[in-house]
């Protein structure tokens, strides 16, 4: 019995385990118009704080602003043609899965981080 709990207890703290966010994550948002259904997320930590960008090729990058990572959760805001875009993504080891909210509606994407 004690073993079986041990075993649960332990599979519980390494669900909880943090994942480290930072890096360059590939997207596909296979809802949004053409030109903003792909890109990359850049995420960086500077001092205990986190950083976040969307980059489209080689010549639009949006900044993110309030960007917040608690529980395996990133959150922040782009201004993408004067609309501030929340995006919001449960962080895995090499994936992210969530939503960007626009007038338009929720849009799902999944990002795979880069090696």
């Amino acid at each position: 019995m004690i073993v079986l709990l041990m075993a649960s207890f332990s599979s519980t703290l390494s669900a909880q385990k943090k994942v480290d966010p930072t890096g360059t994550w590939t997207f596909l948002a296979e809802e949004a118009p053409s030109q903003y259904n792909s890109g990359d997320f850049v995420i960086a930590e500077d001092g205990g704080k986190y950083t976040a960008k969307i980059v489209y090729g080689e010549y639009s990058e949006y900044k993110g602003s309030n960007v917040k990572y608690e529980n395996n959760e990133i959150n922040f805001t782009v201004n993408i043609e004067g609309e501030s875009i929340p995006i919001k993504g449960t962080v895995g080891k090499d994936t992210i899965e969530g939503t960007a909210s626009s007038s338009e509606g929720s849009i799902s994407f999944t990002a795979k981080k880069k090696k």
